[in-house]
């Protein structure tokens, strides 16, 4: 309910008492990226998936097949038509992505198409669903170009295995783990051995051992199964996968000690030779069964066992079937794999050689009906181990490293229709799930304090002051009452676009302990988080289409800063607790976010501006409204006040890092052009002359050069998702687009491509010249070629390539 601020009341200066924790209400979606499909063994990714969907949460689980279009450049609708859907179970879905070729999930890489159509199929999926949140859990390494490109690519990584023990994992496949490991959010681990060497990489990694479906395995009143209920003597029993890492050789010498035992494998063969034991009549291969019939063949074992040879594979391995053993109560014998010692080495025999295994075997069989009590304790330890106690381990590092709880508080004073179409945006559908919004009124006398009154839905809570606080003192009132683990001070002009842009300010926090504060880009900021090329309206803020390009310019990139602007900021909240309040001596507003960057610099931390998050700002909205002259003596006083305070001279900030921006001449660009980037390339791109949401093959060859650390690139054209270009536009870290060709000409390029245009710029001078031919007809290209110098010819498929070739 609304709280309203007495007049007298001071502003409290113990700011937080709550501690944030995991909300269990925070609503996300799944997509996993699994290792084996949905079908086949039941295994640790399906028993997540089945907890995720039993708590509300969607599951979207991808196939290990995908649709293959082998066109070389199919359109976005054409992909989207192929992605298919299927229901299993009560809120989860199979789904089937496209890609360009077929693809082997242990043995192939991405190229850049099956990227881009995997990464369509993907955008259908989200938007056939409305999907918003969401956490892609990935199994496999193969599917980190994937998620890596898409978005949102919120990350964990269940690291279940050491992928390189497979005999059918390709080194190429391997060779991707450690960049999943490093761009996850966080990475879960299901051994100690794993969990080691991982947060090496990733120091947000958790151990998330394996678990059992004790419901499942701990209770079966049926008969034993027809091949086994014949069976007099004892049975030796072990289900699972049975290839290189299953010691055959131990089963053949026990089956051959020991004819009165029988030993029933249950599995595929798939990758062990099984010549040994097949002509043994008391070892049945029984083939793979499914998960509902393994309770009624694992109640007819006398001993369960888990014969493994020493590998790195198995010594990183955490068997699912040990939880599961044990829920039915089963005596279990293993060979030595450091989990079973770590966790259950008083429950299992663990035998270091054959003899041993052998007498381990025989021991537990003499006193398993002695020992009752033994089966009680063994289920006791499943109990405590289930699939539902480790989704919610998950959830907990979820809701820690992906959806931090962030409390957004908003200053108001009258200019309701800014605030409400504020609070909109930030109420949209695909709005952050774990945020408290707390609007301060500072004593609004417009139609403000009724609409705020009236807002009941959560999570947005108001706090109503009869006087003008003012914007420190309003902000310092709003974080009091806060219980984020991350404050963002928001103005109320502003709108923020989808649901990326928390993620991304609160991101530096979680890389780096000693960044404090963070803030976006956008259209209006009185310093060099300004764009100097920008799509939007104050309607809607950013157009959709230049937010998704803008997001894949700079993806990922960060700058250092000593100055952010308080239109929007992110404040990591054990660092605003340690620095203070806002200074109130500043007032109505002006100057009190140079100061609180001074104090953030002298508390020792640092500041960094997160160039691929936007927030639209209209601009100085409720300080625009006081009349010059009170304008201007609010600005000297508050001025003097901080120079007094800092003794120093205030400095008018940096506008937006275009070298380009008053570059009006040739001389003058080819002065600024000299000065960009020392040593790295300049190249130059010809293509058409609109580039359009539908990325061409040209867009797309710029895009990969633009990504590029070591060159600059210039792009002509015309209009830009049919907006005009006009002048030098800065698009991208290194990429700038210009419809003044001429700017150019005293330029000196290192290579300038025509995949497109069908003019020859006399003027334009580079030391190589090339024609990607893919961009031409027969008809369009043979004249080009003939007014170009020695050009150098591109006809690769992949614009990956192209780069590589015309930068080597």
């Amino acid at each position: 309910m609304p709280i309203t601020v007495p007049i007298a009341m001071e502003p409290s200066q113990d700011l937080r008492t709550a501690k944030p924790g995991p909300d269990s209400a925070v609503p996300y979606d799944i997509i996993r990226f699994p290792v084996i499909d949905w079908d086949f063994r039941w295994q640790r990714p399906q028993q997540l998936s089945r907890q995720f969907a039993a708590r509300g949460h969607r599951v979207f689980y991808i196939t290990t097949d995908v649709v293959s279009i082998s066109k070389e450049r199919a359109a976005r609708d054409e992909v989207c038509r192929y992605v298919k859907f299927k229901m299993v179970d009560r809120n989860i879905w199979l789904v089937t992505l496209c890609a360009h070729r077929r693809l082997n999930l242990y043995q192939d890489q991405m190229d850049d198409l099956d990227i881009q159509y995997l990464k369509w199929s993907m955008e259908h999926v989200l938007a056939k669903f409305a999907v918003t949140s969401y956490v892609n859990i990935v199994d496999l390494p193969f599917w980190t170009p994937l998620v890596t490109a898409m978005n949102q690519h919120n990350i964990m990584y269940d690291c279940m295995d050491d992928h390189a023990g497979f005999s059918t994992n390709h080194a190429d496949v391997i060779h991707q783990e450690d960049l999943l490991i490093q761009k996850a959010n966080v990475v879960i681990t299901s051994s100690q051995v794993l969990h080691q060497r991982v947060r090496e990489l990733n120091p947000s990694s958790i151990l998330v051992r394996n678990a059992a479906d004790v419901s499942h395995f701990a209770g079966w009143a049926d008969s034993a199964p027809a091949e086994l209920s014949s069976i007099t003597g004892p049975v030796i029993g072990y289900y699972g996968a049975i290839s290189d890492w299953f010691d055959i050789g131990l089963i053949e010498t026990m089956a051959r000690n020991r004819p009165e035992w029988t030993f029933a494998l249950i599995g595929h063969t798939f990758g062990c030779d099984t010549s040994g034991v097949e002509q043994l009549p008391n070892v049945l291969l029984l083939g793979e069964k499914p998960y509902e019939e393994l309770p009624g063949y694992l109640h007819r074992f006398d001993c369960a066992i888990i014969p493994f040879v020493q590998n790195n594979l198995t010594q990183a391995t955490n068997p699912v079937k040990l939880y599961e053993y044990l829920a039915a109560g089963k005596p279990v014998v293993s060979t030595p794999l450091p989990e079973l010692t770590e966790i259950a080495s008083d429950m299992v025999e663990i035998a270091d050689s054959p003899g041993a295994f052998e007498a381990a075997v025989e021991r537990t069989l003499s006193i398993e009906a002695a020992q009752p009590e033994a089966a009680r304790f063994r289920r006791k330890f499943a109990m405590s181990n289930t699939w539902g106690h480790r989704y919610e381990m998950l959830h907990r590092a979820i809701v820690q490293h992906i959806f931090p709880k962030v409390s957004i508080v908003i200053v108001t004073h009258n200019n309701w229709s800014f605030t409400r179409q504020c609070l909109n945006s930030l109420l949209r559908k695909d709005a952050y799930p774990n945020m408290e919004i707390i609007v301060v009124d500072n004593g609004s006398t417009d139609q403000t304090r009724v609409q705020l009154a009236a807002l009941a839905q959560k999570p947005v809570q108001t706090v109503f002051s009869p006087i003008n606080l003012g914007f420190a003192e309003g902000n310092s009132l709003g974080a009091s009452c806060a219980t984020g683990e991350y404050l963002i001070l928001l103005n109320n002009d502003t709108i923020v676009p989808d649901s990326t842009w928390i993620p991304k300010l609160i991101r530096p926090f979680q890389e780096h302990s000693d960044i404090a504060m963070t803030g976006p880009m956008s259209n209006h900021v009185g310093n060099d988080q300004a764009l100097d090329f920008f799509i939007g309206d104050p309607v809607q803020g950013a157009d959709p289409g230049w937010l998704q390009e803008f997001y894949e310019n700079y993806r990922g990139r960060t700058r250092e800063t000593g100055l952010l602007g308080f239109f929007c900021v992110a404040i990591r909240r054990s660092a605003f607790e340690e620095i203070g309040q806002l200074d109130r001596h500043y007032g109505i507003g002006m100057f009190e976010d140079d100061d609180y960057c001074e104090r953030v610099k002298q508390a020792g931390y640092r500041m960094v501006i997160v160039e691929d998050a936007f927030v639209y700002h209209h601009g100085s909205a409720t300080i625009k409204k006081l009349k010059s002259q009170e304008y201007q003596s609010l600005w000297e006083r508050n001025k003097h006040y901080y120079e007094a305070k800092w003794s120093k001279s205030w400095q008018l900030p940096k506008g937006p890092l275009n070298p380009f921006n008053l570059s009006v001449t040739p001389e003058e660009v080819r002065e600024a052009a000299d000065a960009l980037h020392p040593g790295e390339k300049r190249v130059l791109v010809l293509g058409e002359l609109s580039w359009n949401d539908e990325s061409a093959r040209w867009q797309q060859l710029v895009k990969q050069l633009a990504q590029r650390d070591d060159c600059t690139v210039i792009v002509y054209t015309l209009t830009y998702l049919q907006h005009p270009v006009v002048g030098i536009r800065k698009a991208g870290p290194r990429l700038y687009l210009t419809n003044r060709i001429d700017l150019f000409s005293q330029v000196s390029f290192d290579l300038a491509v025509y995949c497109g245009s069908q003019q020859v710029f006399e003027e334009i001078h580079a030391d190589r010249y090339a024609v990607d031919r893919k961009c031409y007809q027969v008809s369009q290209f043979e004249p080009l070629a003939a007014k170009l110098p020695e050009i150098q010819l591109y006809d690769e498929p992949e614009a990956s390539r192209i780069v590589q070739q015309s930068l080597a």
